[in-house]
């Protein structure tokens, strides 16, 4: 019996004290001290690059965005089978779609910018869907995605400059567009470089990803700026 017990003491008495003791070298110890850093770490990530936060900003981007862009479509159709077709949001000289859709800028590539649109916020969508389906992508994925963005939001602001200094109308639609296409791009760039899947310096990192937000209200208020003062006058 007096072995039997020896035996046991012998068995459990090194694991309390490895528990117990305040070395990190520990095995149970030690994924605690892991799970610890770790937790800190997300605690320490902004909120658009959780993998909740990453997905909702996907998703909301990429309905919006669809939604405006099937109107846009429809719109496009209409025109396509009857010039003389007055659109949902021809309001007046300054606000007219169906202006801006036959305008050159509008058909770049040789088809209608649309079509851009419904691809794009679709694939939006689907990795939005996917991250809650509880999907996880490659790091090549996230700078396509990022890289993606990015130029949709070149080209939006292109599509601004344009509608304000060379068509010299605007388009509703087109606008709601740009509007959730640019905070997009901003985050997953800011959500990559706060994962580190951009490497730069802890300094660069902390400014990119305070910078994030005052980023996108400066575009939304550089835009609104220069939509107030070319149409301004006309408009009120």
């Amino acid at each position: 019996m007096h072995d039997v017990v020896s035996t046991i003491v012998t068995y459990f008495w090194p694991k309390p004290v490895i528990l117990c003791s305040h070395s990190a070298d520990g095995p149970i110890l030690g994924r605690v001290n892991t799970a610890l850093n770790n937790s800190s770490d997300t605690e320490e990530q902004p909120w658009y690059a959780s993998s909740f936060g990453t997905a909702m900003v996907l998703l909301v981007s990429g309905i919006i965005g669809l939604i405006a862009t099937l109107v846009l479509t429809y719109e496009r159709v209409q025109l396509w089978m009857n010039p003389d077709y007055v659109t949902s949001c021809d309001i007046s000289v300054w606000v007219s779609c169906g202006t801006v859709m036959q305008s050159w800028q509008a058909s770049l590539f040789g088809f209608s910018n649309q079509f851009i649109g419904i691809v794009g916020f679709t694939i939006v969508i689907t990795i939005a869907m996917a991250i809650f389906g509880g999907a996880r992508f490659v790091n090549w994925w996230w700078h396509a995605t990022s890289i993606g963005l990015g130029l949709a939001m070149i080209f939006c602001l292109w599509l601004w400059t344009q509608a304000v200094y060379v068509i010299n109308t605007l388009c509703i639609y087109c606008m709601i567009v740009w509007a959730v296409t640019i905070p997009a791009a901003v985050l997953i760039f800011a959500r990559n470089v706060s994962q580190d899947l951009i490497k730069v310096t802890p300094r660069t990192k902390m400014i990119i990803t305070t910078a994030t937000w005052p980023t996108i209200i400066l575009l939304y208020v550089v835009i609104a700026g220069s939509i107030l003062l070319r149409f301004g006058e006309a408009m009120f």
